[in-house]
């Protein structure tokens, strides 16, 4: 099959460099207004669909739900998301950044913020899964300007070089470890940024990160797609739904159903897997 090996998006080493040191990088202008419009709209009807039983106030919600409107894998369920979960100048700015030949998709997800949503607790994200220490980087694409008070993220400059940190309860089932004081993140403190429209966030698996309450009148609309570096086994038996669903075991590479290769692009896009997860929040095997 043939592939591209050629970057849709060529990424600096200024901007390579930041994001290897500092752990997290903006990267401006990969969408133009018009292409991410159109994504937006696809990943906002399919947002409806799967929330359109639940008319709950978001002060009635779980604390875990008050922080966002969570719907996971969406470009396994809708035709018209699937071009963004799959693009290929997404895939080639992750293989760049993280300086690996072949990138794998983990998951997609939405993450919409209704207005009076609590903030995100801040957290490790690949401390959740058991992969160890695969590089791993998340995209964060907003689809409108987002600015503090909308519910910007924030970022702890050089906290993933310590690796992993103690795991954060971010569905408050029990009380989260407050991670911002662990000694090994040496005093840095969250860094918060402004995102225009059509411009990403790029953040590693372990990097500290935190999003604040929504204090607008709008939704912040959000979708973020993780990818993981090729050719690394699973670690531990940890139940988790990619890995589960696909059927890797522990000491097995991270690879089969819903864990496409992205990176080079074929230009095509991967069949939908036969197993999907639960429609909001949190998957698991069904």
């Amino acid at each position: 099959m043939k592939t591209d090996t050629a970057y849709p998006n060529t990424i600096s080493d200024d901007l390579i460099k930041e994001f290897q040191d500092r752990g997290f990088v903006l990267t401006p202008s990969v969408f133009d207004r018009q292409e991410l419009a159109d994504y937006a709209a696809a990943v906002d009807e399919e947002v409806a669909l799967r929330t359109s039983d639940d008319s709950r106030d978001v002060l009635d919600k779980s604390t875990y739900e008050q922080s966002f409107i969570q719907c996971m894998r969406l470009g396994e369920t809708s035709q018209a998301v699937a071009p963004l979960t799959f693009h290929p100048g997404l895939a080639g700015i992750a293989a760049q950044l993280m300086a690996v030949p072949k990138v794998r998709i983990w998951q997609d997800q939405a993450l919409y913020k209704e207005p009076g949503g609590r903030e995100t607790d801040a957290h490790q994200d690949q401390t959740f899964w058991p992969i160890g220490d695969v590089p791993l980087i998340s995209a964060w694409i907003p689809f409108q300007d987002v600015r503090r008070r909308d519910g910007a993220m924030a970022y702890v400059p050089r906290s993933h070089k310590p690796g992993p940190l103690q795991v954060v309860d971010i569905t408050h089932a029990t009380t989260p470890y407050m991670i911002l004081d662990d000694p090994a993140l040496l005093g840095e403190q969250p860094e918060w940024v402004d995102v225009d429209t059509g411009s990403v966030v790029w953040h590693s698996g372990f990097t500290v990160h935190q999003a604040a309450a929504n204090d607008s009148e709008q939704t912040r609309r959000v979708f973020t797609v993780v990818f993981i570096a090729d050719g690394y086994r699973r670690t531990k038996n940890w139940p988790v739904f990619p890995l589960d669903r696909a059927g890797v075991g522990v000491g097995e590479l991270m690879q089969g159903e819903g864990l496409p290769l992205v990176w080079p692009s074929t230009g095509i896009l991967p069949e939908p897997p036969t197993r999907k997860g639960q429609l909001t929040g949190p998957q698991f095997v069904k």
